[in-house]
């Protein structure tokens, strides 16, 4: 886990400028010596069930702030959260919609008899959990008032009842968990990551599956494929037995294998990475759901899906410097063949993984141009502006993407070879947030993209329009506690985000997708302005003014100090990982 950052940012920093309240009765300021925790650094234990009941000696105060922590638990329509109600409350509340998560709860009585209290919550919002357990922003105050009134010796809450369900970010902590959905990308050939937050000590099999074939979170509407889970359901609870597990499908319709195959993986990857392994029995209608799988499924039956798979071999680096494209070897930067390796006008790049295509933007004649062709090949002219950035390749493949003037374009190759290019819809963005792109980043899945706009880091996915045009929808914020302008953002997996930002405290913020503050990586030895990142899973690049300096952040090796990739690395050197 990197550092945390600074005591006084928000807790949730997740996705979209949101700051609601639960009530007509107003908004008030959130103190800015507030400190609330990060819920992805939170040091946590393993969830449990446990939430207060309330008790006859409990004074009101103390009732409603256990009331709070009880309406974490949605069992049996939030029958513990209830047990605080008066009857008549209880069947006036409406306790459906989204859950606010929420910071520095007080409760401050405004009247007070023997027989009745009138009090207010008062609380900051750091988040709301969504029916579909997305955990999605909020800001801002909650002010909601309550009245309560002795039933048989004991304080109940009778009056003024809230709409929908809020609870304290620590109850929150202890009542659930983060697990990943998984839906397939529009080629049906990759795994996009859907995370969610279920209640529970640990993710149950039944649950997961059940909400994986409800279908993806509303963001990705539009971005993904759709294949043999199209009304399909569990037809019982998943069972084991001598270590293999049962799952059994309706309404199959589709009978076409590749889709299935697409389905199956969905199941096995959800179950696999929330810890719940194989192998897998998958039936659809009483039979197996692809032929010749009626023994079981492993994850080695749907390798190609890994979502996040790690490289049997590290992919070099690759720098742009000095107007060249260059690959680091051995501590050193050298040219790669061709003439991007021996001229002087490359201004930025990508490479595929595989080494097979670069594309470059070269500076030419006071213009740009974005020029893509074989690896070590002349390349051909793609399409050109006044200032073009952020070229990268849509994975396992030659097509990518570029920010032409401050509007995301789409390339493809053909057969021939033949380069088209086409400008991306992006009234989604506009709408949302107003200002120049000057980054972007396409996520591993192909789907997710990262951008930043007028300094802000914000989130899309890649749909098609009515009129059939490639387009950025699901928009949203990336992060809302980071308060600096943001200069460069970059995917790490299809679940992590890396940033740079101005200023000389924590100048690299790590995003999660699944929700919770930004957090920043140790700084100490870096020196500032950061202007560019680059991340892969295990390793973190960015360029400061002693040139393009690497940190480690894999399992088991998180490194405590950035170290240089190179010595011939300047402040105007930009860090290249092939493959985005």
């Amino acid at each position: 886990m990197t550092a945390r950052t600074t005591a006084s940012r928000r807790l949730i920093g997740l996705i979209a400028v949101a700051a609601a309240v639960f009530t007509s009765t107003g908004c008030v300021a959130i103190p800015d010596s507030s400190a609330p925790q990060p819920i992805e650094a939170f040091d946590r234990k393993l969830p449990v069930n446990a939430v207060p009941e309330p008790r006859r000696s409990d004074d009101p105060e103390t009732l409603v702030r256990n009331y709070v922590k009880a309406m974490a638990d949605p069992s049996g329509g939030h029958s513990a959260a209830r047990k605080f109600l008066t009857d008549d409350a209880s069947k006036r509340w409406d306790d459906q919609g989204e859950m606010r998560i929420v910071d520095n709860v007080s409760v401050i009585v405004d009247e007070r008899t023997e027989a009745a209290v009138r009090l207010r919550i008062t609380a900051d919002q750091v988040g709301r959990l969504s029916p579909e357990g997305q955990l999605l922003p909020a800001s801002g105050a909650l002010v909601t008032p309550l009245t309560l009134r002795r039933v048989r010796g004991s304080w109940r809450i009778n009056g003024d009842q809230l709409h929908g369900t809020i609870t304290d970010r620590e109850q929150f902590l202890t009542a659930y968990r983060q697990a990943d959905l998984y839906f397939p990308d529009p080629s049906m050939s990759r795994l996009v990551t859907d995370p969610r937050w279920v209640f529970g000590a640990t993710p149950q099999a039944t649950e997961l599956l059940a909400r994986l074939l409800q279908g993806p979170s509303p963001d990705l509407s539009g971005a993904i494929g759709s294949g043999a889970e199209k009304g399909v359901s569990l037809s019982g609870p998943v069972s084991g037995d001598n270590g293999q597990l049962s799952i059994d499908l309706n309404n199959m319709v589709d009978g076409d294998a590749a889709n299935r195959t697409v389905l199956a993986a969905q199941i096995i990857w959800t179950l696999d990475e929330a810890g719940i392994t194989g192998p897998y029995t998958i039936n659809a209608d009483g039979a197996p759901l692809v032929a010749n799988h009626d023994h079981g499924w492993r994850t080695a039956d749907v390798q190609s899906f890994q979502p996040d798979p790690q490289e049997a071999a590290a992919v070099p680096l690759h720098l742009v410097s000095d107007g060249k494209l260059l690959r680091t070897a051995g501590g050193r930067a050298v040219p790669v063949p061709g003439p991007l390796g021996d001229g002087r006008s490359v201004r930025n790049a990508a490479v595929t993984r595989d080494l097979s295509r670069a594309a470059v933007v070269e500076e030419r004649d006071g213009k740009q141009v974005l020029l893509e062709g074989p690896y070590g090949a002349a390349p051909t002219e793609v399409t050109s502006g006044r200032v073009i950035n952020s070229p990268t390749y849509v994975a396992d493949s030659s097509d990518g993407y570029a920010v032409v003037d401050g509007h995301p374009v789409e390339w493809s190759v053909d057969g021939q070879g033949s380069v088209r290019s086409l400008e991306l819809d992006i009234s989604a963005v506009r709408e949302k947030a107003p200002g120049p792109i000057t980054a972007m980043s396409v996520a591993p899945d192909g789907v997710r993209v990262a951008l930043v706009v007028s300094g802000r880091p914000m989130l899309a996915v890649v749909s098609t329009n009515e009129r059939g045009l490639p387009s950025l929808t699901g928009v949203r914020p990336a992060a809302i506690d980071i308060d600096t302008a943001v200069q460069d953002i970059a995917w790490s997996t299809g679940s992590t985000l890396y940033a740079v930002r101005l200023g000389d405290e924590t100048p690299v913020m790590r995003i999660p997708l699944a929700g919770g503050e930004s957090s920043g990586l140790v700084g100490g030895n870096l020196k500032p302005p950061v202007t560019r990142v680059s991340a892969s899973p295990a390793t973190v690049y960015v360029t400061d003014t002693q040139g393009v300096q690497q940190l480690g952040v894999g399992p088991g090796r998180t490194d405590q100090y950035w170290t240089s990739v190179s010595p011939d690395t300047r402040s105007s050197t930009i860090p290249v990982i092939p493959g985005g």
